[in-house]
């Protein structure tokens, strides 16, 4: 009987975890806060996670329409620091190289400039 309650309590303790998961929006979030405005596109909705801190609702959805409208920038990010495409192993790096691009394309300089941006909210759900 007590084997019983011990696994019964390790396992809601585990459901409890995963939900309270900081990818899980349980407010919204003033988005005036933001240094970057990412558009009316339903896939950068933003909310803020347990912690308070802004989370895309959809991170994945988020995260495909980045590379769609920064596409530029993250293939110059890409080729100029050999970086495989953008993941959730490796956007960390993407996220320290993109602002610094040294090209003298302005469209593609803010374009990682945006893409930094993003990503420091995108790394909020996995934290």
């Amino acid at each position: 009987m007590k084997k019983t309650l011990i696994i019964i309590s390790i396992v809601l303790l585990m459901l409890l975890t995963a939900c309270n998961s900081s990818s899980k929006v349980v407010d919204d979030y003033d988005t005036s806060q933001l240094s970057a405005d990412f558009g009316d596109d339903e896939a950068y909705e933003i909310g803020a996670n347990i912690d308070g801190m802004p989370v895309f609702k959809n991170h994945q959805k988020a995260l495909q329409q980045a590379q769609i409208d920064y596409k530029e920038g993250f293939a110059a990010t890409a080729k100029e620091h050999d970086l495989k495409p953008i993941s959730q192993k490796n956007n960390k790096n993407y996220m320290s190289y993109a602002w610094q691009l040294e090209t003298k394309d302005e469209t593609v300089v803010q374009q990682g400039v945006m893409i930094a941006k993003f990503l420091d909210i995108y790394e909020n759900s996995f934290e």
